[in-house]
């Protein structure tokens, strides 16, 4: 019997995090977001799906609702669990049935909404990456400034409108500055 050598891979370097964390906010309540964060000094990380809910009779009318769901193991067999849903006009959070803030998926969803509202904290702790889809409409990002900003350019200008709108004086290019390494 002939044995073959095995091959070894060297150990991959981190992924570099694709999205500056100042984002955050813009980004988690875009529409349909899919981020990652990863904590920097223990290498562990969990995926957090965002989904805003639209109104039942004019599907084009967004509602300052959204529904979070978490995937702690990031393997993805176990999937993504529903861990509550998020009043953005409030900043309020009711945890889904079977989840309390006591539990690990009530906890993280109380660290989702800290995070939102001040992400500083997270600068140098926590990297956060995208799926390489926009977090607005959920289409396939391709273009180089799209996936550095997780939104699509016509996403980019829908998102940049209803800032202004809102009376923000939030600079957008300083939300989607390059991640420093």
């Amino acid at each position: 019997m002939i044995r073959l050598p095995r091959s070894r891979k060297a150990a991959a370097p981190a992924p570099r995090p694709n999205v500056n964390v100042k984002a955050l906010p813009v980004l988690a309540l875009a529409g349909r977001a899919v981020l990652t964060f990863r904590n920097q000094e223990t290498g562990t990380h969990m995926t957090v799906r965002i989904k805003q809910w639209r109104d039942k009779q004019d599907r084009k009318v967004r509602l300052p609702i959204y529904s979070v769901e978490v995937s702690l193991l990031g393997d993805r067999r176990s999937g993504y669990e529903y861990a509550g849903t998020l009043f953005s006009d409030t900043m309020r959070v009711k945890p889904g049935r079977g989840v309390s803030f006591d539990s690990r998926l009530g906890r993280v969803l109380v660290w989702l909404v800290a995070a939102i509202q001040n992400p500083e904290p997270l600068r140098g702790r926590v990297a956060l990456f995208h799926e390489g889809r926009c977090c607005e409409c959920g289409m396939p990002l391709t273009h180089p400034e799209s996936i550095n900003t997780a939104l699509g350019p016509v996403c980019m200008r829908r998102i940049e409108e209803r800032l202004r709108r809102d009376g923000g004086k939030v600079n957008i290019a300083e939300l989607f500055a390059t991640v420093p390494m």
